[in-house]
């Protein structure tokens, strides 16, 4: 039968959420404890699969001293855990670097890696063979070292497993701390490498497997936080990992959906679509509060009407008020446009065909483009420009092109 050992990472116990547009009153606490509740089911699910080892890749809080709180919740889900006689491994990462003394050292069956160089510790708390578990902590928030090149699988019959928070390669979003290759990892010749620090999960390698757990519970809105978060389960024998699985713990679900507004009939068709993007989105959460965001895009006549002061809230303060317990409506955003033939006016004469033409031209223009849309933003306020302030500038630019294409046009025509 298959031994298993289960791989988690930044828990970010007990810490608030971040990047939240607009939520329902009473949501507060449900949020703040999502982090905890899923601490608790990945402790059943450590017990569910008699996991023989629990590896922890850092950042287990949002602050190098995380809160009482949270180290509470932590130290009694490991104790649980090493009194069924699972062996707890872990590091400390950019958030909860390893100054002093680790919130888990008192807990007897948790052996925390000090920072500086790698550290082998190895266990066979079932008696069949051991799993040999390298790993070091971060002693500072900012570790620009590579860490992995202190690490050496050594003689030592058994599993190999590397144990750290670093970043592979390139990531937009993600600090470069700890900054490694998957070739300094596969040097070391660990048998799996349970690394921390991106927050989705993701396989580096497949064999030997460098594996990001991901976040144990999705944090904000951002791409990197959407879907499910969770654990990896990894079945073993001997030296060989069998296979890999990542089992959704999240109680809190982000997710973000996209609706072309072309030929959607009028504002109902908006409010039914709408309501059938998030109807797919709740089923696939199986049961966990969604929080959603949506994108709307294309081009239509509702793009005079997305463009109205407040009217992109309004639309999300009913449709959120008509959502059932298990889905709240976060944030609408709009990168629409008018109904027009952009070539169309190209082709004309008129102040709309000027304007289109300086559009055009700051496209390879990304200083005038950003003064631009610092000022159009602020000179239409609560509008759909307004709300794309963290869209890539080119998506800004476009909506902003259409707005102002938009009225020059309606100008046009009331001549």
């Amino acid at each position: 039968m298959p031994r298993r050992l289960v791989h988690a990472a930044d828990l970010h116990l007990d810490s608030p959420f971040t990047g939240l547009g607009s939520l329902r009153d009473g949501l507060d606490g449900v949020l703040l404890d999502a982090s905890l509740d899923a601490l608790d089911d990945l402790v059943e699910l450590c017990l569910a699969e008699d996991a023989e080892v629990l590896l922890l890749a850092g950042d287990q809080f949002d602050r190098a001293e995380g809160s009482s709180r949270g180290r509470q919740r932590l130290q009694r889900a490991c104790a649980r855990l090493t009194e069924a006689g699972t062996a707890v491994f872990a590091v400390h990462g950019n958030h909860d670097p390893l100054r002093g003394r680790s919130p888990l050292a008192d807990v007897d069956g948790v052996t925390v890696f000090r920072p500086g160089r790698p550290q082998t510790h190895a266990v066979d708390p079932r008696g069949l063979g051991p799993v040999v578990v390298h790993g070091v902590s971060f002693g500072r928030a900012a570790e620009e070292d590579n860490l992995a090149l202190g690490f050496a699988r050594g003689d030592d019959p058994g599993l190999h497993v590397g144990l750290l928070h670093c970043m592979v390669g390139e990531r937009e979003g993600h600090s470069r701390y700890a900054p490694c290759a998957v070739d300094d990892l596969l040097a070391a010749r660990m048998d799996y490498w349970a690394l921390g620090h991106v927050h989705r999960f993701t396989v580096e390698h497949e064999s030997p497997p460098v594996v990001y757990a991901g976040a144990l519970q999705g944090r904000s809105p951002k791409p990197s936080e959407r879907g499910p978060h969770g654990a990896v389960v990894v079945e073993f024998e001997g030296d060989r990992v069998l296979g890999l699985r990542h089992v959704a713990l999240d109680r809190v679900r982000f997710e973000e959906v996209e609706l072309a507004i072309d030929g959607l009939d009028g504002e109902h068709g908006l409010t039914r679509a709408l309501e059938g993007l998030a109807a797919d989105a709740v089923r696939a959460a199986e049961g966990r509060l969604v929080v959603l965001r949506a994108r709307l895009v294309g081009r239509g006549e509702l793009h005079r009407l997305l463009s109205t002061a407040g009217e992109l809230e309004s639309l999300r303060r009913g449709l959120d008020e008509a959502a059932g317990p298990d889905l709240v409506w976060e944030r609408i955003r709009a990168a629409t446009g008018p109904a027009i033939d952009l070539d169309e006016v190209r082709a004309g004469q008129g102040l709309a065909s000027t304007a289109l033409a300086a559009f055009d031209a700051l496209e390879h223009d990304p200083s005038a483009c950003a003064a631009l849309l610092a000022e159009l933003t602020q000179s239409f306020g609560d509008t759909a420009l307004a709300g794309l302030a963290e869209e890539d500038p080119a998506a800004r630019l476009a909506a902003a092109r259409d707005l102002v294409i938009g009225l020059l046009l309606d100008a046009e025509e009331a001549a």
